[in-house]
């Protein structure tokens, strides 16, 4: 009993004793470091502390504060400088740098990292070092503070900055960092912009990509790869002008060439507008993301496509060009009718105010280029085909060449975009339409204004089909007026062209007209004297005018009696009233005109008469001359 305690006795002596050794000695431990810390501090507290190294100054001071209130405020400085010894300056004759792997033997796969041969305190700092959540919140400023070259620097200004997509997002975090090859960017792009990325799998550029084209591009290369560009201009025009002017990826001088592409920089598509932005970029009509190949038949810049990729910006004047003869025929897949392109060009593509290319007379010669050779006749003014070609011989081409810009080009008359066939009542140049095209400011208002009212406009206005307007007379393409031709001069000419219409038997019973005004105007000493050549004889235009030709019953028309002395007064000065008692196209003498009828009548029986007689005359005198010669 008594050993049993004296046993137990020295087991709590003995136990005693050792947890004071290792306290003392521990405690010891803990006031050494402490003192070696304080002590390395006392020196490295002093901001001005430094050395020279290689020609160049070195900071040596360390902050109490940050020290303190690193990770590393537990360790000593000794754990990390080893071999140091403070009693001596240097402390050491060969530094060695600090091996971190002696405490933090699991790295997380730096070895594979793209940082595996930068030091730790690169990104760590050498005694601030913050918490690994701190760091993770700082990373982007960490990496920018060592990668500081250009390309880099202006990720801070770029759009994945201002909405806090940091480098980690792209390029992983922490000592997995890596490098990103060209061949992972859509992939990596893609898992925050799948929409884009779904349609950039199926662009020409992804196809390429995927042939094994090293120049073919990737996000990166159109939206940059730190600064990542938003800015329309940057993006869709510089980015893509970048690889397309290139000579030795497109060379020679077809579609697609850099050569051809080159023309857009001096297009109106390409020059700069209101807020410093091109008017229309390489994507409005390419597409941004999914950019077809040409050959593909469902490609925004395909025929077939162009009215919907143009519409885009030019909605109103599609939706004109679409109800057009030219935008129907388009429609039907008519490789013959014009698109945007064949007018307006492709990437050389013309300011129509500014350009040589959209003068009058250069206009008159684009539309000709497709409308030549009898492709689509026309009738003239005497109802013969004539070709509109005829147009380069009209008074309005002629006009142009003189310099007169006031003519008339074809999209004057047809439209720019809205030109459509003449059976169609909307039509520019449509019967009912005709005389407000022609008579537009700046061109034939006073005609129109005469014009308007007259037996010819009401007609028109009308929907009659035989009242003629300003092509019925002056003809369409090959237009002609008095002082151009003498279609127009010439009295034969001018009196051919009333009796197309008013000759017609048809025609003038169709419309209640007057019957045989030709005629009786051809028997009439106006008439007979104009076909035995007198130019100075009045014609139809002389009594009934041209563009304001009014009825009888009208007052204010040049034939009705009260005014009929004025106008036979140009010919005949101080010629009476009395004389216009009768018709003067008389096609019923007798009611007409019966002293004409009269006359005539007497006229007719002194002739008959006379050469009776004279017949008579001569047959007796010849039966006496052979009754002479029987007897003889």
């Amino acid at each position: 009993m008594l050993k049993q305690s004296r046993k137990n006795i020295i087991l709590i002596s003995v136990s005693v004793f050792l947890i004071s050794l290792t306290l003392t000695v521990a405690d010891n431990f803990i006031l050494s470091y402490s003192k070696d810390t304080e002590t390395c501090l006392s020196c490295h507290e002093d901001k001005d502390l430094s050395m020279e190294k290689d020609g160049k100054k070195i900071s040596l001071y360390v902050s109490p504060d940050h020290y303190k209130s690193s990770v590393h405020a537990g360790a000593e400085c000794t754990d990390c400088h080893l071999n140091y010894n403070p009693d001596e300056i240097p402390h050491t004759k060969k530094t060695e740098s600090v091996n971190c792997n002696s405490c933090h033997d699991n790295t997380g796969g730096l070895e594979k990292s793209v940082h595996t041969n930068v030091n730790c305190y690169e990104c760590h700092t050498k005694h601030d070092i913050k918490p690994a959540k701190e760091m993770s919140r700082n990373q982007s400023e960490n990496c920018l503070s060592c990668h500081k070259n250009k390309n880099v620097s202006k990720f801070s200004e770029s759009i994945h900055a201002k909405k806090d997509i940091g480098c980690n997002d792209c390029h992983s975090g922490g000592h997995l960092t890596k490098n990103i090859k060209k061949s992972e960017v859509s992939a990596l792009c893609g898992k925050c912009h799948n929409k884009s990325s779904s349609a950039f799998q199926n662009s020409i550029h992804h196809t390429v990509l995927k042939g094994g084209n090293k120049n073919a591009p990737v996000c990166t290369d159109c939206h940059g790869a730190h600064e990542v560009r938003m800015n329309k201009v940057s993006i869709q025009t510089e980015a893509c002008l970048k690889c397309h002017l290139n000579e030795s990826l497109f060379p020679g001088e077809e579609k697609g060439s850099a050569k051809f592409v080159k023309q857009y920089k001096t297009s109106i598509h390409g020059s700069i507008q209101k807020g410093e932005k091109e008017a229309a970029v390489c994507a409005d009509c390419h597409g941004d993301h999914m950019i077809d190949s040409p050959d593909d038949p469902t490609s925004s810049t395909k025929r077939a496509r162009l009215l919907e990729t143009c519409g885009k910006c030019h909605s109103e004047v599609v939706e004109k060009f679409k109800k057009s003869k030219h935008g129907q025929e388009l429609m039907k897949n008519n490789g013959k009718a014009p698109s945007c392109t064949d007018c307006h060009g492709e990437h050389d593509i013309k300011s129509t105010l500014l350009s040589d290319d959209f003068s009058k007379i250069n206009i008159a010669d684009k539309c000709l280029s497709c409308h030549k050779d009898g492709k689509i006749p026309h009738k003239n003014y005497k109802g013969e085909e004539e070709l509109i070609s005829g147009y380069t011989n009209s008074v309005h081409y002629e006009a142009l060449k003189k310099g007169n810009l006031e003519a008339p080009t074809c999209s004057e008359c047809h439209g720019a975009h809205e030109m459509e066939s003449a059976e169609n009542p909307a039509s520019k140049i449509s019967k009912k339409n005709m005389a407000q095209t022609c008579g537009q400011s700046n061109c034939h208002a006073k005609q129109l204004n005469n014009y308007t009212g007259s037996v010819h406009e009401k007609g028109v206005s009308e929907n009659n089909k035989d009242a003629p307007t300003c092509n019925n007379c002056h003809g369409n393409h090959a237009i002609v007026t008095k002082k151009s031709d003498d279609k127009l001069a010439k009295s034969k000419s001018l009196i051919q062209l009333c009796s197309n219409c008013h000759s017609s038997v048809e025609l003038t019973e169709r419309n209640d007209l007057p019957t045989k005004v030709s005629e009786t105007y051809n028997e009439s000493f106006h008439g007979l004297a104009t076909r035995g050549g007198s130019s100075e004889v009045a014609n139809c235009e002389s009594c009934h005018g041209y563009h304001n030709v009014k009825p009888s019953s009208d007052t204010s028309s040049t034939i009705n009696k009260k005014n009929l002395p004025q106008t036979c007064g140009k010919c005949h000065p101080g010629a009476a009233q009395v004389l216009f008692t009768s018709k003067i196209h008389a096609t019923d003498e007798r009611n007409d005109s019966p002293w004409v009828f009269l006359i005539s009548r007497l006229y007719l029986a002194l002739i008959i008469g006379l050469i009776g007689f004279m017949v008579l005359h001569n047959v007796l005198d010849w039966r006496k001359k052979v009754k002479l010669r029987n007897k003889t």
